[in-house]
């Protein structure tokens, strides 16, 4: 099954840019908080700020392309390209602004900026399935994608200790920054120009008679259950780092430890739930993620224990595959005339999430301790299942707008 996806036009190109985007954010994400607070002397809601303001932006960069990728003649391949190369830009900041006001600002308009080229490189490659292969493989061929960008993101935390031991931060950052120009290279001269069917030809698919989330509680009902999803998960990734070196006084090496583990089970976590999500009802697997998630965020909270957190990846990377698996199919399913528009919902409640959690987390450290913000992000999950709960058993059969 997999040899044919290969078949598909640019599938060998993203099933590679995604794994380079996936190891090049890893080898820099898990040590960012350590770097903002220990280099740059953050505090953590300040921490907290810089994250949100990155998110808000993200959200209003994503939300702005997503309004005219889909309608007018837009070439994705150079909304890929530019932001891209504005990602690196982001990365490259450490090098050049040690203001802490000066780089919350730069780093939030230059992360806003990078934010379209994950939804819009899959909607390029939706396009390309819905072209190659049928619409029951498209969920396969999503899982594949996003299990190489956690194939990436297995590869990225063993990278950054190397680079950190090695070079410092300025290895981590250094590292990134190539990784991600090196996408930047192979997008530019390897993708192939895709001829979809676009929604501005004789029949009319705009934006304007897109369904409306606020009025389609078939849209509003997942969205809201995925950014419940990831306020907990961001919360856990925000405090995770700080919790381990800070409360449980472990080396820095076990935060690589712990991203790098949960990454590397997703990988066959994601290609199972490819092969089986034309057999189990989306709402199902939603359901049994979030539970697997609530589980490991509050077992992180009664064990108080690195090596009970390593035990516990299964259950997070569990929850991990299928929210971001299967959450970008979800919402191509419902909207398969809008693959920019499906693909920036599933980002935007990603983003919104991002921002909330980064916010309470910053806050419920405070507010409740280190040893218990993860039974926050545990009660965020279970919020997020009850929703679930609410949703359509199946999505596929909405086609139309």
């Amino acid at each position: 099954m997999f040899r044919e996806l290969l078949t598909i036009k640019n599938y060998k190109l993203f099933v590679v840019n995604m794994m380079l985007i996936g190891m090049g954010i890893a080898v820099t994400v898990p040590f960012f908080v350590l770097f903002a607070t220990n280099q740059l002397g953050m505090t953590t809601n300040q921490f907290g700020l810089l994250l949100a303001l990155a998110a808000i932006s993200q959200f209003t960069m994503n939300t702005i392309v997503a309004r005219f990728s889909d309608t007018r003649a837009i070439n994705r391949k150079a909304i890929i390209v530019v932001a891209l190369l504005m990602g690196a830009i982001s990365f490259s900041l450490p090098f050049f602004v040690d203001n802490i006001i000066l780089f919350i600002v730069l780093y939030a308009i230059f992360q806003g900026l990078f934010a379209p080229a994950m939804p819009q490189l899959y909607a390029s490659a939706r396009e390309s399935i819905n072209q190659s292969t049928s619409s029951s493989r498209a969920i396969f061929a999503n899982s594949v994608l996003r299990s190489m960008f956690s194939f990436g993101f297995l590869f990225g935390p063993l990278v950054g200790n190397i680079l950190n031991q090695s070079m410092g931060y300025n290895g981590l950052f250094g590292g990134t920054v190539a990784i991600i120009l090196t996408t930047l290279v192979l997008q530019l001269f390897f993708f192939k120009d895709i001829k979809a069917a676009k929604p501005v030809s004789n029949q009319v698919h705009t934006e304007q008679n897109a369904p409306s989330m606020l009025t389609h509680t078939y849209l509003i009902v997942p969205f809201l259950a995925f950014i419940l999803l990831h306020i907990g998960q961001w919360m856990y990734t925000l405090n995770m780092p700080l919790y381990v070196t800070n409360y449980l006084h472990e080396d820095e090496k076990y935060v690589g430890h712990l991203a790098s583990l949960c990454a590397g089970l997703e990988v066959p976590f994601m290609i199972i739930l490819g092969i089986v999500a034309s057999r189990v009802s989306t709402r199902t697997l939603l359901a049994v993620a979030a539970v697997c998630g609530s589980a490991f965020f509050a077992s992180v909270g009664i064990f108080e224990s690195v090596y009970m957190m390593l035990v516990g990846q299964v259950l997070l990377a569990a929850f991990l595959a299928v929210l971001l698996g299967i959450g970008i199919s979800y919402f191509q399913d419902i909207l398969p005339h809008f693959p920019g528009y499906a693909s920036t919902l599933f980002a935007n409640a990603m983003v919104i999430g991002q921002l909330l959690g980064n916010l309470l987390g910053g806050a419920m450290s405070n507010w409740v301790g280190l040893g218990n913000v993860f039974y926050v992000s545990a009660f965020s999950l279970a919020c997020g299942f009850i929703l679930i709960l609410f949703t359509k058993k199946e999505v596929t059969s909405r086609t139309t707008a």
